[in-house]
């Protein structure tokens, strides 16, 4: 395959040439690069990403995959809290649910909200479920945001008596059972959570 005809959406086989990496950014996981030059390491659909010029192969059974990659969706609980940031222990990968998952995360403060967060309580405490996005890899561990409208906070109980908080602001909840109030940076669905999760 010649650089010309290169396009998004092309199939391509195991070890095909793409192009030159003064071209596109190569993808760890499908393309490998020897000499300058790029090469497919599995046989699948070409996906071009014109903007960030980057390029990387998706094979049918990419729904199906259990490794976590850079732009996927998780849903985990947040296990512990520090003064810049918050640990996560992911539940599903793209709607896909993971038992016993040893995947794990991070939120730091400068990634929860494109709103200034002062406080990471403010935004997250132990227990909460939240929707996060993986935006980089660090050997086993990977950093997450929440910045955007459908990401943040899907289900948080209060931190008084643990009854399930609900909805009274923007990013206010409350307990309907001792009162008290709490903020965080939630999901725009959140108590209506409508993911379709998957075995």
């Amino acid at each position: 395959m010649s650089k010309k005809s290169l396009k998004d959406g092309d199939i391509t086989v195991t070890g095909e040439y793409l192009g030159v990496v003064e071209e596109f950014l190569p993808d760890k996981q499908s393309t490998f690069t020897k000499e300058g030059k790029i090469y497919a390491t599995k046989t699948g659909m070409i996906s071009i990403n014109k903007q960030e010029r980057k390029i990387e192969i998706s094979t049918h059974q990419e729904k199906e995959r259990k490794i976590v990659k850079v732009g996927d969706m998780v849903i985990g609980v947040i296990l512990f809290s520090r003064q810049y940031s918050v640990g996560i222990s992911f539940y599903t990968i793209n709607n896909k649910i993971h038992f016993n998952s040893h995947y794990f995360g991070n939120i730091h403060v400068s990634q929860i909200s494109d709103r200034y967060v002062e406080k990471i309580r403010d935004a997250f405490q132990i227990t909460d479920i939240v929707r996060a996005r993986v935006v980089e890899q660090n050997y086993n561990e990977y950093k997450l945001s929440t910045t955007g409208k459908n990401l943040g906070v899907i289900y948080a109980d209060c931190v008084i008596c643990g009854k399930p908080l609900i909805k009274i602001g923007y990013n206010k909840l409350r307990c309907e059972r001792c009162g008290n109030q709490e903020t965080r940076k939630l999901a725009n669905d959140f108590e209506n959570v409508s993911d379709n999760l998957r075995f």
